[in-house]
């Protein structure tokens, strides 16, 4: 699975559906989010109700935003660790995340983080809902699995 490939499109798609919920703001790799435990984190895509989004100023929304996305999603690459990779969804899960994936393209694997929950794996599957704060949403897993 190559990295490049699938963040572009799980933004795309998170973004797609997002505009037509209309009930928050999906954001692709650029973004960091300042957490309340003082860590700057930034998701290969992630989601911010228009609620929390509503609680900062104008001024406040242009700089990093210094609040938790009810959803985060992470991109696994070949280089990096899979028990370092985990550990961040423990962070964001532990700073207020509702919900957060990690995608593991070649172990063709989602590992699904919950508040409250233990993490679980889903394997070779070709999509996955979302819930919680992204109910509605679909992530279509084929052409990430496929990759190049």
């Amino acid at each position: 699975m190559n990295r490049i490939i699938a963040i572009p499109k799980v933004v795309s798609q998170l973004d797609r559906w997002a505009e037509a919920d209309g009930s928050g703001i999906a954001f692709g790799p650029t973004v960091q989010y300042f957490l309340p435990d003082g860590s700057g984190l930034s998701p290969d895509a992630s989601w911010v109700s228009n609620e929390t989004l509503t609680r900062l100023t104008k001024q406040q929304r242009k700089k990093f935003l210094r609040l938790t996305p009810e959803f985060v999603v992470e991109v696994l690459s070949p280089s990096d660790d899979l028990r370092q990779a985990k550990k961040k969804m423990e962070l964001w899960i532990a700073n207020g995340v509702e919900l957060a994936w990690l995608i593991d393209g070649d172990a063709e694997t989602v590992y699904v983080y919950r508040q409250g929950r233990p993490a679980k794996s889903r394997r070779h599957i070709q999509e996955l809902a979302g819930e919680g704060p992204v109910t509605g949403f679909v992530l279509k897993l084929a052409s990430i699995w496929r990759g190049l």
